[in-house]
C-alpha cells in the first residue's frame, strides 16, 4: 500500500470512529481521546488529517452528503421517464437512510452550522455537482412538466417530505414501515410535482 493509500485509509478510520462516538455519546460528550481510542490512531494523526473535533465533524458531514448524493444519482441514471426518476430518487434516498442509519442520523439530526462555515465552499461544490447532473437528466428526459418549477421548490417537494419522515423514523417516532413509507412518499412527490406543472413560478 502506498503512503497516499495508507493516509486515506487512516482518514476513513478516523471518520468512522468519530461517527460511532458522535452517535453513541453525542457531539458535546465525545472527546478526541474517544475518537483516538476507537480509531486506534494517535492524537497527532488526528490533528494531521483534520485539525480538531470541529473539523472532523465538518469532514464527516461533507462525506455523508457526497455518499448520499452518489447513491441517489445511481437511481437517477437508471430512470428513463420523469415518473421513474421521481419514484427512484425518493425510494433511493430512504434506502440510503435505512442502509446507513448512523450516517443518516448524523446528517439529519446533528448538523451544526457553526462548524460548517469553513466547509461551505466544499459543500457548495458537492451540491453544485449533484444539481448539474440532475439538471442534465431533466434536460434530456423532462417532457416540460417541470419547466415552471423553481429548482429550490422542486427539490423541496422531491426530497423534503422524505427527509422529515426519515428524521422521525431514525428517532423511533413513526409507526409506518420504511418500505411502505417510501412507496407512499414517492407517489406523493410524483403527484405534487406533476400536478404543479408549469404553475411553480
Amino acid at each position: 500500500m502506498s503512503r497516499a493509500d495508507d493516509s486515506q485509509k487512516r482518514r476513513r478510520e478516523i471518520l468512522a470512529a468519530a461517527l460511532h462516538c458522535f452517535h453513541a455519546h453525542g457531539y458535546e460528550k465525545t472527546t478526541l481521546a474517544d475518537i483516538r481510542d476507537r480509531a486506534g490512531a494517535s492524537i497527532g494523526s488526528i490533528y494531521h488529517h483534520f485539525g480538531g473535533k470541529e473539523q472532523i465533524f465538518a469532514a464527516l458531514y461533507l462525506d455523508a452528503i457526497a455518499k448520499a448524493q452518489s447513491f441517489n444519482l445511481r437511481a437517477l441514471r437508471r430512470a428513463r421517464t420523469l415518473e421513474q426518476a421521481v419514484h427512484g430518487l425518493v425510494r433511493s434516498y430512504l434506502q440510503w437512510v435505512n442502509t446507513h442509519r448512523e450516517l443518516a442520523g448524523f446528517v439529519l439530526t446533528m448538523r451544526r452550522a457553526e462548524f460548517m462555515q469553513d466547509a461551505e465552499e466544499d459543500l457548495e461544490r458537492i451540491n453544485r455537482k449533484f444539481r448539474k447532473e440532475l439538471d442534465d437528466w431533466l434536460a434530456q428526459y423532462d417532457d416540460g412538466r417541470l419547466a415552471g418549477i423553481a429548482p429550490d421548490i422542486l427539490f423541496a417537494l422531491l426530497i423534503g417530505p422524505s427527509e422529515e419522515f426519515a428524521r422521525r423514523w431514525l428517532r423511533g417516532k413513526t409507526t409506518t414501515a420504511l418500505r411502505r413509507a417510501a412507496n407512499s412518499l414517492a407517489e406523493a412527490a410524483w403527484l405534487s410535482l406533476s400536478g404543479l406543472g408549469g404553475r411553480g413560478r
